[in-house]
């Protein structure tokens, strides 16, 4: 959990890094995501075999239904295909750390107001992460913010 809220730190921090792809993002419904997992956990240039392979791995899927899919992420700017003989071969676009980002960034916009406090005090209150994720992510923002001695970086004011 504490990675998670690191990385929507960072995320927040950085909020005009990828503006271009993040506005153009859409979310992907959950069928769509659960491929794009796949294809980010084996890299470019995967076929549809090796897609299925890895997707097969927690429950069968069709090969149809999964070229549907893979249509659909082609559509939306998530990947793009090539045919190499019989198979064909899926490019990513989006990156998993763009579009964690940007997945990211709008549920702490509709959920907390843009508020990373609320969002860790919502955590906490429910008891989702611990007193040790809360120091964890203290000496995460120290390391990342002015209090960091290795900085060397200045900003006008």
């Amino acid at each position: 959990m504490t990675s998670q809220l690191l990385q929507l730190y960072d995320i927040v921090k950085h909020t005009n890094v990828g503006v271009d792809i993040m506005q153009k993002l859409t979310r992907l419904p959950d069928t769509e995501l659960e491929v794009m997992k796949a294809i980010w956990q084996k890299g470019t240039g995967i076929c549809t075999s090796e897609i299925k392979q890895i997707l097969d791995k927690q429950r069968i899927w069709n090969i149809s239904a999964l070229q549907t899919l893979l249509n659909r992420l082609i559509k939306r700017g998530f990947l793009t295909t090539y045919k190499n003989g019989k198979n064909k071969y899926y490019n990513i676009v989006v990156d998993e750390k763009t579009y964690l980002a940007f997945e990211n960034k709008c549920f702490l916009k509709k959920v907390n107001e843009n508020s990373v406090t609320k969002l860790v005090a919502s955590l906490y209150q429910s008891n989702s992460i611990t007193k040790n994720d809360l120091k964890e992510l203290a000496e995460f923002i120290e390391k990342n913010t002015e209090g960091d001695e290795h900085d060397n970086t200045t900003e006008s004011i």
